[in-house]
């Protein structure tokens, strides 16, 4: 049995961020879905000390929807020219939901 050392652990998860980033961002309505997602995950964090259940809200029904959105509508679907890769090649690498 291999152990994980947390170098190769953050190895991993620099691998996973850079794939979700350059074969799930090219359409500018999902980065701009993404932003809204980060400024509205900010609110959440603030709103958590005064309001929890609006944070939660917010966060579920703003952040993480306009995120799976931009992914779910926006992302062509087809063979990926700039990263010479298919639709099913990217689904299965990728960590998290799936299309």
């Amino acid at each position: 049995m291999r152990t994980c050392s947390v170098k190769d652990f953050l190895q991993a998860l620099r691998t996973q961020r850079w794939d979700d980033h350059r074969y799930y961002h090219h359409s500018r309505i999902n980065q701009s879905l993404h932003l809204l997602s980060a400024l509205s995950f900010l609110v959440a964090y603030a709103l958590l000390f005064t309001d929890p259940a609006m944070a939660a809200l917010v966060a579920w029904l703003v952040s993480m929807v306009s995120r799976q959105a931009g992914h779910f509508f926006f992302e062509p679907k087809g063979y990926d020219v700039i990263n010479q890769a298919t639709h099913e090649y990217k689904e299965a690498i990728k960590v998290g939901y799936n299309l």
